[in-house]
């Protein structure tokens, strides 16, 4: 199959990442295979903020230089540049807008839908009721489509976790902090990321707190090790030194970080908003709160840290949950609704 990707963006997203990673998978399986990437033309002043980053903190997180395919930069697509049999794969609400713009022959026009997008609601409404093919990271927006659009979901497709970049490197025993990923965006409730941090300070005193985040580190927030733009390598080794990892979002279209803290180890707490449930049993593989609890939250934390014949067992199991959230596993289901998609129209 011919497949286009349409990302919002490119640099450390973690939709650019896990597009990158679905989309070598499929060339290795003989899939012609492009990236096509957003670009608004930035003004200078955030030119010159780009130019920074890179200059201080390199390229190590521009997912898209690791792509083996070919990748385009566009301000508005053109009609030219796809044929009329190649899937054309939206990965956000605003690059289906682009993708509608197409004329209507012009490729097989599939949304893959990451997040709800809850910072913009109203434009997601409204690319849910496009009516095109729609695949979806959880089940929860599965649901959500069909319950707010009423609109058909093909198939649910996870992402996956690469085991060969997250691994434990620091032994059970040594470790000895509380970590979390960091985000300015609403729906990662960044005030309970703080307020979290801040309690665990007075429950747990004297114990390592950890955060990283691809953006600055947040003001008020003391005796916390800040690590902006990690390397994979750092980013491994900040969730080995945890004992437990935890998520506060509001909404996660899958949640990524759970994955990974607990492929390196880590006993995992998140809230309940989407994409996690479909990872975590509560009690059995990590804890499952309601969205905003923030003292159910920071309790389970404490319980994992102190209790450490329970975080094993959590952690025992949360292994065995990493196997099967692998990429290939991941691009099995993706390739499989793709051709079904594709034969599905030629009928």
């Amino acid at each position: 199959m011919k497949i286009s990707f349409l990302l919002r963006g490119r640099g450390n997203a973690g939709s650019t990442r896990s597009t990158m990673r679905a989309g070598n998978e499929l060339l290795s399986r003989g899939h012609d295979v492009r990236i096509f990437y957003r670009n608004d033309l930035p003004g200078l002043r955030n030119r010159v903020r780009e130019i920074c980053l890179k200059v201080r903190y390199g390229f190590g997180n521009n997912w898209l230089l690791m792509f083996k395919g070919s990748s385009f930069r566009y301000g508005k697509l053109n009609a030219t540049d796809f044929s009329l049999n190649e899937l054309i794969v939206s990965m956000c609400s605003r690059t289906t807008f682009d993708m509608w713009d197409l004329p209507e022959d012009i490729g097989i026009k599939v949304f893959y839908c990451r997040g709800a997008e809850i910072e913009n609601w109203e434009r997601i409404l409204q690319a849910w009721r496009f009516p095109i093919s729609k695949i979806v990271t959880a089940s929860h927006l599965a649901e959500m489509i069909e319950r707010e659009a009423n609109q058909p979901v093909v198939g649910v497709v996870p992402n996956g976790v690469n085991t060969e970049e997250y691994f434990p490197v620091i032994p059970y025993a040594e470790r000895e902090g509380v970590g979390s990923v960091f985000a300015w965006r609403n729906a990662k409730d960044p005030e309970s990321i703080i307020d979290n941090m801040q309690i665990l300070g007075q429950r747990l005193p004297g114990v390592p707190k950890h955060l990283f985040s691809s953006g600055k580190k947040p003001k008020g927030i003391n005796g916390v090790h800040f690590k902006r733009l990690p390397t994979v390598e750092q980013a491994r080794t900040i969730y080995s030194s945890c004992r437990v990892w935890f998520l506060s979002s509001i909404e996660e279209g899958f949640g990524n970080p759970i994955l990974e803290a607990m492929a390196c180890g880590c006993a995992v707490v998140s809230t309940d908003c989407g994409g996690p449930g479909d990872i975590i049993e509560d009690g059995v593989n990590g804890f499952l709160v309601e969205v905003g609890d923030t003292e159910t939250m920071v309790d389970k934390i404490v319980l994992l840290y102190n209790n450490e014949q329970l975080r094993n067992q959590i952690c025992e199991n949360a292994m065995k949950t990493v196997k099967r959230f692998s990429w290939p596993k991941a691009v099995d289901k993706l390739e499989g609704y793709l051709i079904s998609i594709y034969d599905n129209e030629h009928r």
